[in-house]
């Protein structure tokens, strides 16, 4: 038995390491978010044929973080193959992204703030690249006592400036900085109410907080109490979204309607805070190892 201790605030035991939970979350996303994009190509049943691609990349992915999760000692070829599916998953995200970019220009060729709110959401498939990135970092070992010597299985050991740490908080911070201005683009499709100020104005608190702790060198006990109930916060704001959500999408009459759950409100999108939330309480944790009664 595991105990994942999260700045002596939080305290939980689990039958796995960190890295095994970071890849179990990762799986758990690779497959949300190939059901999300699964609703949103069928929009355009799927045309241009590119948009196949992150549907079949998804289930790639969410396999092989399950298999090296649920394996205490994964083999080098195993990690190797699973490194490989990563590099893979952040092509994905950077070329969707170049994609969702394209449309959004107006038939002029322009960006118009209107085009924009209405067209493919712009940074929806960097998802892809930061959830590989995450699963990247998942099965790289860090030098104990040298922070930024990092093992890669099968590819040899390399020096990076900052520690594994801080290189997890980069990518939640920029997490929350792409899911506060996608809200900021999405939300302005009808104007914006009181509710739909709740994840931009916390999606840029929460960045500011987490960046804060990613270059800070020593943390405060107050810096750690801000970002643990910070991260609190953010799984009770996407749970809310998705209610909201949930409530747009059943209308007046109380029924599903496809049609409004892909255009009109994605009813996943929200939990992407939620998953933020989560993420950053795993990567500050520490492993304690629990003696057996």
């Amino acid at each position: 038995m595991n105990e994942l201790s999260v700045f002596r605030l939080a305290k939980v035991k689990l039958p796995m390491e960190k890295n095994r939970l970071l890849l179990l979350l990762v799986g758990v996303n690779f497959a949300f978010t190939g059901i999300d994009v699964v609703l949103g190509h069928a929009v355009n049943d799927f045309v241009p044929a590119y948009e196949w691609i992150p549907v079949f990349y998804a289930p790639l992915g969410a396999l092989s973080s399950f298999i090296v999760a649920l394996r205490s000692k994964p083999s080098r070829f195993l990690s190797f193959v699973h490194i490989l599916l990563m590099v893979i998953g952040i092509a994905v995200g950077i070329l969707g992204t170049a994609f969702h970019a394209d449309q959004a220009l107006n038939p002029l060729g322009q960006l118009t703030w209107i085009w924009l709110t209405f067209a493919s959401p712009v940074l929806a498939p960097l998802a892809f690249a930061g959830i590989s990135f995450v699963g990247l970092y998942a099965v790289i070992m860090e030098v104990e006592g040298q922070p930024g010597l990092l093992e890669v299985p099968g590819l040899g050991t390399f020096k990076a400036p900052i520690s594994r740490d801080r290189h997890f908080l980069w990518l939640v911070g920029l997490g929350f900085a792409a899911s506060a201005l996608t809200s900021i683009i999405d939300h302005g499709q009808y104007g914006y109410t009181l509710y739909k100020m709740i994840p931009i104005v916390y999606g840029l608190f929460a960045t500011g907080v987490v960046i804060t702790l990613a270059v800070r060198r020593e943390w405060s006990g107050g810096d750690e109490i801000t970002y643990f109930w910070t991260m609190i916060a953010g799984i009770a704001v996407g749970i809310l979204g998705f209610a909201f959500h949930l409530s747009g999408d059943l209308g007046v009459t109380g029924q599903f309607s496809m049609e409004r759950i892909l255009v009109f409100a994605p009813i996943l999108a929200p939990l992407l805070f939620s998953d933020l939330g989560i993420l950053g309480l795993i990567v500050v944790a520490r492993d304690v190892q629990v003696q057996p009664n």
